[in-house]
């Protein structure tokens, strides 16, 4: 499959041939669609904060992919045909405290799509079963794809704060979201 690669920080990407991943017990392989640009790619690329990606990588984590291949233990609502969303968060431990009560983003076991796993900037993309998540029927694809990075951000946030319908809503100075 062709992907774009990060083979070098502050380089550009690389257009190479790879090899189509194969999807572990846990995991569903998709066709993409469609895959956002973020800005966290972009620092990923050129290796920007403390906690580097391993190199080569591929980026995304705004994807929308179609499933083709599901893992030997995939049991649950997805099947081959289904479209899903690829957002950064693609895999936890699933028993930690953090997982246990909702702050799955703080878990110490936790793998991101494009920064330390492979991501969407590709044919194909590896996505855990347990994060994946379909796509509403009628939904476009290709103005969906940043819903699973800028839009789960603020919907886990109003989740957290607990707001009810008619309360107000302070937001400062939070970019694209």
């Amino acid at each position: 499959m062709k992907a774009a690669v990060v083979t070098a920080f502050k380089k550009p990407l690389e257009i190479k041939q790879v090899e189509i991943p194969k999807p572990g017990p846990n995991d569903v392989l998709i066709k993409n669609i469609a895959c956002g640009v973020c800005h966290t790619d972009l620092h990923a690329a050129h290796g920007d904060w403390d906690v580097k990606p391993n190199l080569p990588r591929i980026p995304g984590h705004e994807g929308i992919g179609e499933i083709v291949e599901l893992g030997s233990m995939v049991s649950n609502h997805l099947k081959k045909g289904d479209i899903i969303g690829v957002p950064w968060l693609h895999s936890t431990c699933l028993h930690c405290e953090y997982c246990l009560t909702g702050r799955e983003t703080l878990c110490k076991g936790q793998s991101n799509s494009g920064y330390s796993c492979d991501g969407c900037f590709a044919e194909y993309a590896l996505m855990d079963a347990n994060f994946a998540v379909k796509l509403p029927e009628g939904m476009d694809p290709y103005t969906s794809a940043p819903l699973y990075c800028a839009g789960v951000t603020v919907y886990k946030a109003l989740k957290v704060s607990q707001v009810r319908p008619g309360e107000w809503v302070s937001i400062v100075g939070v970019g694209g979201l």
